[in-house]
């Protein structure tokens, strides 16, 4: 099966963008999925979302969408961004995300998963 990657960016006070990864092992990774059968990539990572992270998939909207190459496999890469969430919203949701292991990151805390992705790849829709 195809793997897919999602995340979600939030914009801090400071105006810089941080983004939803998993953290294990001093370890940042991608938010992964695998396609579900009869159902599209978008659809599989809002799956992942909703029943996994608990995420209320309707105040999400698709902000960009990148193929990138992990380890030599083409990934379609999935960026959100929540829609008109109130502040406290947003706090309740990222401690709920926090419980689970998921944490929002900038990209210069991401470094190290960051040179695992070649992002020169351009979407491909299945």
């Amino acid at each position: 099966m195809k793997q897919i990657a999602g995340t979600i960016m939030l914009i801090d006070r400071a105006g810089a963008p941080k983004f939803l990864v998993n953290k294990a092992a001093d370890q940042y990774h991608l938010i992964m999925t695998e396609q579900k059968t009869a159902l599209t990539p978008l659809a599989s990572v809002l799956g992942l979302f909703k029943d996994q992270l608990g995420i209320d998939v309707t105040d999400l909207r698709l902000d960009e969408l990148s193929n990138v190459v992990i380890q030599d496999k083409n990934i379609s890469l999935f960026i959100f961004e929540w829609g008109t969430l109130a502040t406290t919203q947003v706090s309740e949701n990222i401690v709920a995300l926090q419980a689970h292991g998921y944490t929002f990151e900038h990209p210069k805390e991401l470094r190290s998963l960051l040179k695992q992705i070649d992002m020169s790849g351009v979407p491909h829709f299945n």
